[in-house]
């Protein structure tokens, strides 16, 4: 028996030894494919905004796409170091206008001190590539090139040219998209566009509802400023101005917008009902179809606090007032003279600047602090203007070749998923595009669970390495979808 009882344990642990050989030596597989390397490398080169130095991403990519056959542009801004890279595989015979690809490469910058790992030394843990930008938005960069690379490889018969945009600047400066778009148009034109911005998002794991976004929210910020006696700090004299500022701040940061449902969030919501279950899925329901503000509220506060997502779910349904910058103080023994900070609102549809600043004038409610709206180099008046002209840009149209596509394959890549048209809850660079009438839609080409979305711009950023790979394919087909014949 006990010689028995050995050599079963010796078989199981054989068999067990193999089990883990063979998913240690898939995950190293799934490791090396060209899209993780390419995000991997993507990350050690540091394009913190400001200053950026994208060219170093621009000058990258064109070494890995010109071999290829892709015709490759590097567009270099008044600002040195700062450039925008422009790729086109070409058609031979096109029967339409390109697909444009884009993302951004820039990224927010770092508390390195905070980071579990180096911020840009592309670390992998598990299923996860760790850094900044590896989800925001480099990892958009490796997947869009690496699907159109396979292309190119394969010698596809392409309808349409495929143009990849990789832009410096999105995160913040004067040499972005607008101005990519002002002074080569005749590069970017296209039939219809996929950018960032749409979450696949994940219950339990699980790829569950993928929001293709067809409009975004404006983001407008302003500066509180406020000034008060400047003395020896051992004789306050309350309040002061940090004082008198954070008291408007502290308003600003309990502040929440009145509700107000779109079509687009009303849409959001009864998709986000089919992927959900039992009495979320209910009030889901119940949500996008109600009108009283009452009712809104009240269900509203339970699918926020019911979902992993709440956060998300609170920056569809409102306008929202966050507290972003604070600058006070010269000395530890010196109460200044004056203070501010930057307030950064993100506006639903319909709601101008005027509308906006009249709100948060009424929360912070101290006239004493003063609201500047507009720069050195726009008048609050432009400033007011350039935002009603935004909020008048339509949302994207889902009734074109790329949309269908892409319903398809997420629907392909992840069964059980349910697709559907969103408003996004932040800012892009699809502008130019929507504002010519040219469709685009965000999407990110990989899942994400509310906890990685959280990290996008903070602590320990990381992308699902599957989820690169399973994003590169579907991307893949999209692209044989619209454009091959």
């Amino acid at each position: 028996m006990h010689r028995l009882t050995c050599r079963a344990g010796s078989k199981i642990l054989a068999i067990t030894c193999l089990a883990l050989a063979g998913g240690a030596s898939s995950e190293a597989a799934q490791s090396d494919t060209e899209v993780v390397t390419l995000d991997r490398d993507l990350v050690r080169l540091n394009t913190s905004n400001p200053p950026g130095n994208e060219a170093q991403v621009a000058d990258y990519m064109r070494d890995k796409l010109a071999p290829l056959g892709f015709e490759t542009d590097v567009i270099q801004t008044p600002t040195p170091g700062k450039a925008h890279l422009i790729a086109r595989l070409r058609s031979a015979n096109p029967v339409g206008k390109p697909i444009v690809l884009c993302a951004h490469a820039d990224t927010v910058g770092v508390e390195r001190d905070l980071w579990s790992v180096d911020p840009f030394a592309g670390v992998v843990r598990g299923d996860f590539l760790y850094g900044r930008g590896s989800f925001d938005d480099k990892g958009g960069i490796a997947v869009f090139a690496a699907a159109a690379m396979r292309l190119a490889r394969a010698r596809a018969p392409l309808t349409r040219d495929i143009v990849l945009v990789f832009e410096a600047d999105e995160e913040g400066g004067d040499y972005g998209i607008d101005w990519l778009a002002e002074n080569h148009w005749d590069k970017l034109d296209a039939a219809f566009s996929i950018n960032e911005g749409g979450i696949i998002s994940t219950e339990d794991g699980e790829p569950s509802l993928a929001a293709v976004t067809v409009r975004d929210k404006i983001s407008f910020s302003v500066v509180l400023r406020t000034r008060g006696v400047s003395t020896h700090s051992s004789r306050p004299q309350p309040p002061n101005a940090i004082d008198r500022l954070a008291r408007g701040l502290a308003r600003v940061s309990r502040h929440q917008s009145k509700l107000k449902l779109s079509r687009l969030t009303r849409s959001y919501l009864r998709a986000l009902a089919k992927a959900s279950a039992g009495r979320q899925a209910r009030d889901l329901r119940r949500l996008a179809r109600a009108h009283r503000s009452r009712k809104i509220a009240t269900l509203s506060r339970r699918v926020i606090r019911r979902s992993q997502f709440g956060p998300l779910l609170s920056a569809l349904m409102r306008t929202t007032f966050t507290n972003t910058i604070v600058e006070g103080g010269i000395r530890s023994n010196v109460i200044p003279g004056a203070a501010e900070a930057t307030v950064n609102m993100r506006l639903l549809p319909g709601v101008t600047g005027e509308q906006a600043v009249r709100e948060l004038r009424r929360t912070i409610d101290d006239r004493r602090v003063k609201i500047i709206v507009g720069s050195d180099d726009q008048t609050p008046a432009e400033a007011y203007k350039s935002i009603r002209e935004r909020q008048r840009i339509a949302a994207s149209s889902i009734d074109t070749d790329l949309y269908r596509a892409l319903a398809r394959e997420v629907k392909a890549q992840y069964p059980g998923t349910v697709v559907t048209r969103a408003l996004y809850e932040a800012g892009t660079d699809a502008e130019p595009w929507r504002e010519r009438g040219i469709p685009v839609y965000g999407l990110r080409p990989y899942p994400a669970s509310a906890a990685v979305l959280e990290d996008m711009h903070g602590i320990d950023e990381r992308v699902s390495i599957s989820g690169l790979n399973q994003g590169t394919d579907m991307v893949e087909r999209i692209l044989r979808t619209v454009a091959t014949g």
